[in-house]
Parts: structure tokens; sequence; C-alpha cells
């Protein structure tokens, strides 16, 4: 029984250094594009829109 338990903390844990990762690629993306003139990304804008995640619904505080 304690594998078990083990197991579902290491499982928990990677779940959550892969949750980082993702927002820290994320967040990274956004200050890439930031560096470019607003005129030169107003095409592509509601693209980018989409793709924000919502950081409300992964928090639970809808």
């Amino acid at each position: 029984m304690p594998q078990i338990n083990i197991w579902n903390i290491v499982q928990a844990l990677s779940a959550f250094k892969s949750q980082r990762r993702r927002d820290a690629n994320h967040e990274h993306a956004l200050r890439e594009l930031r560096r470019f003139p607003p005129h030169l990304l107003a095409d592509c804008q509601r693209e980018l829109e989409l793709t924000v995640p919502e950081r409300r619904a992964c928090d639970g505080t809808r």
C-alpha cells in the first residue's frame, strides 16, 4: 500500500512540474512577442488572444 501512495505523490509532482514548465514556456513566448512593434503584430492579434490560457479556469476562481 505505501508504494501506491508514493507513486501517487510522484505522479502529482510530475504533473505539477510539467504545468510549471508549460507556464514558463508560455511566458517566455509572450516576452519574445512583445519585442516586436505593435503594428507588425496587429494582423495576428486575434490568434494571439485565442492562444492565451485563461488563468481563472486553471485555479478554479471562475
